[in-house]
């Protein structure tokens, strides 16, 4: 956690300074994205990150010079060789697949992906990252329909900051908190202090158990 903020920090410097164009800062994000990934099982599930998940993508095992040279265009950068926005691409040996500036998109994507190992046989769990904004997109409604109709092992994890850029949660969403919509699909939804590293370990591991006890998605 110490390495991602004192990376983010240098980023959002960089950026400041006019050296790196777009940065999209994962401050206060940080116990909930390691927690994640940490729970679930490193080079067999899948992961479909969105802008602000530095911490996965270094969870994963990407290093900190791999994303620097994202952010500076760089020769050698693995997910898109620095052709891309910063952090988008993909490094399939680490389970991350390719993230879309578009928001909202990979919610869809990580839903097929699941669908697919299934009908496969894999014994797998696919997880998913998104902010608050994207729960306002059309792509989050139908993802989550989809898997819960399914009963899809596929983990929709809503990193809520309360703001989608500048709008704030109240003027993007009637209900009190993002997981009370898991309800409308059939899912389990679960709030928790994502700032608490031990919460969003507990809860993702319990519910990576459940998934491959054919429980319900999450």
């Amino acid at each position: 956690m110490v390495i991602l903020r004192t990376l983010d920090q240098r980023l959002w410097a960089l950026n400041r300074q006019g050296k790196a164009a777009i940065m999209a800062s994962s401050q206060g994000h940080e116990a909930a994205q390691i927690a994640s990934v940490e729970a679930l099982k490193k080079g067999k599930d899948k992961f479909y990150t969105y802008y602000r998940d530095l911490g996965v993508m270094l969870s994963l095992g990407m290093t900190p010079t791999e994303i620097m040279l994202g952010f500076l265009a760089k020769a050698g950068e693995p997910l898109s060789g620095a052709r891309q926005f910063p952090t988008h691409g993909a490094y399939p040996k680490l389970g991350l697949i390719n993230l879309s500036n578009v928001v909202g998109t990979q919610i869809t994507q990580a839903v097929g992906a699941s669908l697919a190992a299934e009908m496969r046989g894999e014994d797998s769990v696919t997880i998913t990252y998104f902010g608050d904004g994207a729960t306002s997109q059309g792509e989050c409604h139908e993802a989550m329909n989809f898997a819960g109709i399914h009963q899809l092992p596929i983990i929709f994890f809503c990193e809520n900051n309360k703001y989608a850029t500048s709008i704030p949660l109240k003027k993007q969403m009637a209900a009190k908190n993002v997981a009370e919509r898991a309800a409308g699909y059939g899912i389990l939804g679960k709030s928790i202090d994502g700032c608490t590293f031990h919460q969003s370990f507990l809860l993702c591991k319990k519910q990576l158990i459940e998934l491959e006890a054919d429980l319900a998605p999450l």
